[in-house]
């Protein structure tokens, strides 16, 4: 083992259970916090993040909490996307069926075919952000931008127009 293996690894056995529980407390869900966790570590590893001995703990748990934060954004941007969608049916007395299959066919019609394609693996396969970017080879950034911009396309034409 070469000694940037043995400090690595030092380095995840006396920082992984206190990163796990801090992901826990701000996700509440054990996998995601497992999932935030291992993606710090990832980006060590590949040396894509920099780590300065003198504060190595409080800047992986910085990390820890960033990762945490953007997650927490993505679950607001969806349920937000999710209750304007249900509003604007009980607001213009739409029955789902019909509000549902709107929103299916502007996603297949309008969207670009990679947003389409990764908004179903998303919300219908209830695929996550990794499984999406291993399966199509993009990045976890690339998925969220494809996601993020189909949401807001289905947001300013549903909340502009009765379905």
């Amino acid at each position: 083992m070469t000694d940037r293996e043995q400090q690595f690894k030092e380095l995840f056995l006396s920082e992984y259970n206190r990163m796990y529980k801090a992901a826990c407390i701000l996700l509440g869900d054990e996998d995601e916090a497992k999932d935030v966790v291992q993606d710090v570590f990832a980006q060590l590893w590949n040396g894509t993040t920099p780590l300065r001995e003198e504060s190595q703990r409080a800047f992986l748990l910085t990390c820890v909490r960033n990762r945490c934060l953007n997650i927490i954004a993505h679950r607001k941007t969806e349920q937000e996307a999710i209750q304007l969608l249900t509003s604007e049916a009980i607001d213009s007395g739409t029955h789902d069926n019909e509000i549902i299959q709107a929103v299916s066919d502007y996603i297949d019609q309008k969207l670009t075919p990679q947003t389409s394609r990764i908004i179903r693996m998303h919300y219908d396969e209830e695929q996550s952000y990794k499984d999406i970017s291993r399966e199509l080879g993009i990045s976890q950034s690339a998925v969220n931008k494809h996601i993020v911009q189909g949401l807001r396309k289905l947001r300013l034409t549903f909340k502009s127009k009765e379905v």
